[in-house]
C-alpha cells in the first residue's frame, strides 16, 4: 500500500519529526551526571576519586575519576534510578541518595574524613578466607585490605580507558638460562600510547573455565590477570584472602593474600597485593602459576605489577612483567608391523611440556607520563641510570680498546661507535638487566658471534661493563668452521635484492680458475661464501627464472671480508 500526501501534510509531517528528533537529541544527551568531591571537614576538593554509578541492581553502570580540581562527569546515556558510589584511597566509600536520572544532574559529594585503619603488623588468620566486611577482627582488616586494593584497581583501570595521559615506555623480553643464573638474550622496544592496558587476558568466565594456560598447534599460551578480572565476581568468590607478612623486599608493607579456594582443576594464580600502611595505597602486584603440569618449581613462573599516584590524582602501571616457561615439542615416530612383512611408519608431533630450563620473561616499563591534551610537559618520570661500556680486542700484546668499533644495546637500535679509549656511555637507561655487544661493519656482513656482556642498571647509578670484539680473521674462521683462515683467501657476503626486496632462493655461483661454488640465498637474500680466493678476477652471477644479475670483482690480499650487495633484472 503506497500513502500519499498533499504538500502541506508534507511539511506538517516533517515538521512533526523533526521536533520529535530534537527531543530525542536532547534527552541524549541530558544523561550526564556533574559534580564534585570534596573533603566533608572543608579539606577542599578531592582529586582521584573514583566515581561508580550503580543502577538499582547495584551494577556498576558507568566510572569516572575526579579531576584535578575534584570535578567530574559520568555519562548515563539513559533514563534510570541510580546512586553514586565515591570511593578515596585511605577514606571510607561515601555513597549519596538515589536519583531519578532524567536530564542533566549535578551532584556534590563529601567524602568522610574518617580514614581507613590499617595495621602494621599482622598474622594469619585461615578459619575464614571469604571477604566479610563485618565478621571476625581479621575478617574486617581483610576486607578493608580489598577495599582499598580494589579503589586502587579501579581508578587504574579508569585512568587507562580514558586515555587523558600519553605513555613512554620500553617493551622487552627477556630469556634467561636458569641454571646458569644468565641472562640470554634481550629484545627492547620503545612506544608511545594513550591508556590502553598493557596485556591482554581472557575474560573473567573464560578463565574461571580455562584457567591461565590455554594450548593448541601453534604452543602454549599464558595469561596475566587484567582489572577487570581481578575487580569480577570471579576473582573475590573464587578466591580465598588472608592477611600476609611482611614483603622481603620491603617489610613495612602489608600484605593481602590470595590463593584458589578450591583444588584447582587447571592452571590458576595465588598471590599478594601490597599496601603501604601509612598511605593506605597499593604499591604492586606478585602473582604465581599454580597446578603447572611439569613445571619444576611454580615460584619462578607468574608475574609483578607496580602501581604508582600521579599528583592528578590518576593511577598508572610504572612496571609489569610476565615470568613464563618454555614450552616444548618432541617429535613422535610410530611403526606398525603386519604379517606381511610390510611396515607403516606414522610421523607426528607429541604433546607439548613445559621447560623451566629457560624462563621468558615479557613485560614493559613506562619511561614517562604526560597528559593527553597536547601539552609536552611532563608530570612523571621513572628515575633512570646509565652505562659506561669498554670494548677491547685481543691480541699477542694483551687487550687493546677496540676504538672505533660500533657498542650497541642488544636487541634493540641504540648503539654507538667507541671514543680512542674504546668507551661510549649510553645515558637515562631505565632500570633492569641488559646486554651489551661490540661489533664492525664486517663483523655484521659475515654474522660473526658476537660475545655479550650483562650489565645491570640501577636508578642514580652508572654501570660499568666490558665486551670483547673477537679479532676479524678468527671470527671469519669460526663461520667458516675452520681452524685458520688461509692467507690467500677471504669471506664474500652480500645481499641478492629485486628493487627493494630480498630474494629467497636465488642461485648465487661465483667462477675463478680452478674453482666454482654455488649456493641458494636465504628467506632474507642473505650468501655467504668462504675460502673465495684473493688476487684473482672472480665471476658473481645470480640468477633464478627470468632474473639475473652479473658483476666481476678481485679481492685485495689484505681483506678477510667483503661485501657484495647483487640486483636482479629481467
Amino acid at each position: 500500500m503506497r500513502l500519499t500526501l498533499d504538500k502541506g501534510r508534507q511539511v506538517r509531517h516533517l515538521a512533526r519529526l523533526l521536533a520529535v528528533n530534537a527531543l530525542a537529541l536532547l534527552s541524549a544527551r541530558a544523561q550526564t551526571i556533574h559534580g564534585t568531591v570534596s573533603s566533608a571537614v572543608g579539606a577542599g576538593r578531592v582529586p582521584g576519586a573514583v566515581v561508580l554509578l550503580l543502577d538499582s541492581s547495584l551494577l556498576t553502570f558507568a566510572r569516572a575519576l575526579t579531576s584535578d580540581s575534584g570535578t567530574f562527569a559520568v555519562g548515563a546515556g539513559t533514563h534510570g534510578h541510580f546512586h553514586l558510589k565515591v570511593m578515596r584511597i585511605g577514606f571510607r566509600p561515601t555513597e549519596s541518595p538515589a536519583f531519578d536520572l532524567q536530564r542533566d544532574t549535578t551532584i556534590d559529594v563529601a567524602l568522610t574524613d574518617i580514614p581507613v585503619i590499617l595495621p602494621a603488623v599482622t598474622t594469619r588468620d585461615r578459619n575464614d578466607c571469604k571477604l566479610h566486611p563485618d565478621t571476625t577482627n581479621f575478617g574486617a582488616l581483610t576486607f578493608a585490605l580489598w577495599d582499598q586494593a580494589r579503589t586502587a584497581l579501579l581508578a587504574t583501570a579508569i585512568t587507562l580507558e580514558q586515555q587523558d595521559y600519553r605513555f613512554t615506555k620500553l617493551l622487552h623480553l627477556r630469556i634467561y638460562d636458569v641454571k646458569q643464573h644468565a641472562l640470554r638474550d634481550i629484545a627492547l622496544r620503545e612506544t608511545e600510547s594513550r591508556g590502553t592496558t598493557p596485556w591482554s587476558s581472557l575474560s573473567a568466565d573464560r578463565l574461571r573455565q580455562d584457567g591461565y594456560m590455554t594450548q593448541d598447534d601453534s604452543g602454549m599460551t599464558f595469561y596475566a590477570p587484567d582489572f577487570e578480572v581481578l575487580l569480577s565476581p570471579y576473582f573475590t568468590d573464587d578466591h580465598c584472602f588472608h592477611l600476609a607478612s611482611g614483603n622481603a623486599a620491603d617489610s613495612t608493607l602489608i600484605g593481602l593474600d590470595f590463593e584458589p579456594a578450591a583444588r584447582p582443576r587447571h592452571v590458576e594464580i595465588r598471590g599478594t597485593l601490597w599496601l603501604e600502611p601509612g598511605s593506605k595505597e597499593l604499591k604492586s602486584l606478585d602473582f604465581h602459576f599454580v597446578n603447572l603440569a611439569g613445571a619444576s618449581s611454580d615460584t619462578l613462573l607468574g608475574g609483578h605489577v607496580e602501581f604508582a599516584r600521579l599528583t592528578t590524582g590518576a593511577w598508572i602501571l610504572p612496571s609489569w612483567n610476565i615470568r613464563m616457561p618454555t614450552p616444548v615439542r618432541a617429535g613422535v615416530t610410530q611403526t606398525f608391523s603386519s604379517s606381511f612383512g610390510t611396515q607403516a611408519i606414522i610421523r607426528g608431533r607429541g604433546r607439548w611440556r613445559l621447560n623451566t630450563d629457560f624462563i621468558r620473561v615479557a613485560g614493559g616499563d613506562v619511561r614517562a607520563v604526560r597528559r593527553g591534551d597536547g601539552e609536552d610537559s611532563v608530570i612523571w618520570r621513572r628515575p633512570t641510570g646509565s652505562a659506561r661500556i669498554i670494548a677491547f680486542t685481543p691480541s699477542d700484546t694483551g687487550e687493546v680498546p677496540a676504538s672505533g668499533a660500533f657498542i650497541r644495546l642488544s636487541g634493540s637500535p641504540y648503539g654507538g661507535y667507541a671514543d680512542v679509549s674504546g668507551q661510549l656511555s649510553f645515558e637515562q637507561v631505565l632500570p633492569g638487566p641488559y646486554l651489551f655487544e661490540a661489533t664492525t661493519p664486517l663483523h655484521d656482513l659475515i654474522e660473526a658471534p658476537l660475545e655479550r656482556s650483562t650489565v645491570i642498571v640501577r636508578p642514580g647509578e652508572r654501570a660499568e661493563g666490558l665486551v670483547r670484539l673477537e679479532p676479524l680473521a678468527q671470527a671469519a674462521a669460526k663461520v667458516c668452521d675452520v681452524r685458520r683462515v688461509d692467507r690467500n683467501s677471504a669471506v664474500l657476503a652480500g645481499h641478492v635484492l629485486h628493487g627493494d626486496n630480498p630474494e629467497a632462493k636465488v642461485r648465487v655461483s661465483l667462477q675463478w680458475v680452478g674453482g666454482d661454488p654455488t649456493m641458494e640465498t636465504r628467506d632474507d637474500g642473505y650468501f655467504r661464501f668462504c675460502g673465495v680466493p684473493t688476487g684473482k678476477l672472480i665471476l658473481v652471477r645470480a640468477s633464478r627464472d627470468d632474473l639475473m644479475a652479473t658483476t666481476t670483482l678481485t679481492i685485495d690480499p689484505k681483506e678477510i671480508a667483503r661485501g657484495l650487495e647483487m640486483h636482479l633484472q629481467p
